[in-house]
């Protein structure tokens, strides 16, 4: 399942590194590769419960209300299923990327550091500002790399919730509802006014897998 936050999310790969040493004229430290944050955020809403429906309880088809896991909505559905593959490629391509930049900045830094017994101090720390100055940058690059992949996962996110809402309106209407719910807002409702199995059902038949690519961030619907 695709975190939110991407979102949610999904692969902070960063390259880190820089500092200060070069101005205490020693080499900075070459480029480190962090792990991918893959940990989804809890969350933080309302507590709610799910009662498991007996005889007794009214007709599923006939409730006013109705709800919806949102989370598992997207999740279970073949267009997450594709986004969370594409975003995974992505992601592995972005850390081997990452991992084969931060092995070049390894290996210039001790190139730099056998260099500086035969430098005079002034041209020592003239390259390990330099060099400094291209790790920062390049660190700068490849955050900007992860955060454009989370908003392509987050655009894909929206996408398919646009597209969802005209097939939930009409399951909403076969069922003679008024509204349909986020699950997670609601306190206290019966298992048998949920529709999130029924509506991965439908909008598989509708809407397939989706793009065969992640869009845009200029392709969100929710920044029209």
């Amino acid at each position: 399942m695709i975190a939110r936050s991407v979102t949610t999310c999904l692969l902070s790969v960063l390259l880190s590194g820089g500092s200060a040493a070069a101005q205490q004229a020693a080499p900075p430290p070459a480029a480190e590769l962090a792990e991918p944050n893959t940990e989804a955020t809890p969350d933080q809403g309302l507590p709610s419960r799910t009662i498991e429906s007996d005889g007794n309880s009214p007709d599923p088809l006939a409730a006013p209300l109705l709800t919806v896991d949102q989370e598992a909505l997207f999740a279970r559905s073949a267009w997450g299923q594709r986004t969370q593959q594409l975003l995974e490629d992505a992601g592995s391509q972005i850390a081997a990327e990452n991992e084969r930049i931060a092995q070049e900045l390894s290996d210039e830094e001790a190139r730099l550091t056998e260099q500086r017994k035969a430098l005079a101090p002034a041209e020592f720390r003239q390259r390990a500002e330099a060099f400094d100055a291209r790790a920062t940058r390049i660190r700068r690059e490849r955050a900007q790399v992860v955060q454009e992949l989370n908003a392509r996962g987050e655009a894909s996110r929206n996408a398919f919730y646009q597209a969802a809402l005209p097939i939930m309106g009409d399951v909403m209407q076969q069922r003679g509802a008024v509204a349909v719910l986020d699950r997670r807002t609601v306190f206290v409702s019966l298992d048998a006014i949920d529709v999130t199995d029924v509506l991965v059902v439908e909008l598989d038949r509708a809407l397939g897998a989706g793009p065969e690519e992640l869009p845009g961030p200029a392709d969100d619907p929710a920044q029209d």
